[in-house]
């Protein structure tokens, strides 16, 4: 029997807390509403979410925990500090960077290496986006 991309023998074990089961993720959101949802979505799904509201608690954050994943959300024209973005990239964290459509191509072209995705993706979308599976 193949293994899924969830890594479970067949979705008759399937649980919504192993999609991200583990993955201790840092969620950088101005928005604490939107912040705390997503942060919520992600502990849903298994993961271990850290919240943050600026730049300079994120950087606290990643001297204390060791993170895989940064999804960081950059509403209106903000942008990445670059101190950050380089700590992220120096700890070989992946970035998941959350704009407003009209700026996903101008993001997309600063940030090569981050997976891009709308400020106004879903829960649901947000943990199908980081495991790899087209929802249904």
């Amino acid at each position: 029997m193949a293994v899924m991309t969830t890594g479970l023998d067949s979705f008759d074990n399937f649980t919504w807390a192993s999609l991200l089961a583990g993955r201790d993720v840092l969620v950088l959101d101005p928005d604490p509403v939107r912040g705390l949802k997503s942060a919520n979505a992600l502990d849903a799904a298994g993961a271990r979410a850290t919240l943050t509201a600026n730049a300079e608690a994120a950087r606290d954050r990643l001297l204390r925990r060791t993170f895989v994943l940064a999804l960081v959300a950059l509403p209106g024209e903000a942008d990445l500090d670059d101190g950050l973005d380089a700590a992220f990239d120096g700890a070989g964290i992946r970035l998941l960077l959350l704009v407003d459509r009209a700026r996903r191509g101008a993001v997309r072209a600063r940030h090569p290496e981050a997976r891009i995705a709308s400020l106004e993706l879903s829960e649901r979308e947000l943990v199908m986006l980081l495991n790899g599976t087209a929802d249904e």
